[in-house]
């Protein structure tokens, strides 16, 4: 593993200030109950928006974020976005997840960042 990359972003949430971000860790956050259980968690969160409904608007939207040192979601933010309001729901949704088992490197929890997609379809 001697290609970890190393990101250093600075944010204004200071639990993570000056703390170096992975993208890659030896142990991968996970989330409580695994990758099924996240998918129900946002598919059971989600509400779609009224003026997507009016405007029959559909799409993926990209959500990037930091799964914490501690496990806690932070520095949400859309890496795609589809539209102004399906986007600030996929925010809504990503904000409101419970907190994960942290990434470890080397044994120790980091804050690693993560990216889901949120698929956003009308029947």
């Amino acid at each position: 593993l001697g290609n970890l990359e190393l990101i250093k972003k600075k944010t204004s949430n200071s639990e993570i200030q000056d703390e170096p971000v992975f993208s890659i860790v030896e142990q991968m956050p996970e989330f409580p109950g695994g990758e099924d259980a996240m998918r129900q968690f946002i598919g059971q969160t989600i509400q779609y928006p009224k003026v997507a409904v009016q405007g029959n608007i559909n799409g993926r939207v990209y959500v990037s974020f930091v799964i914490a040192s501690n496990g806690k979601v932070r520095n949400a933010k859309i890496a795609r976005g589809v539209h102004p309001s399906l986007d600030e729901e996929a925010l809504r949704v990503i904000n409101s997840l419970p907190a994960w088992k942290p990434g470890k490197q080397r044994g120790t929890p980091v804050n690693v960042s993560y990216t889901v997609p949120i698929k956003f379809m009308l029947q």
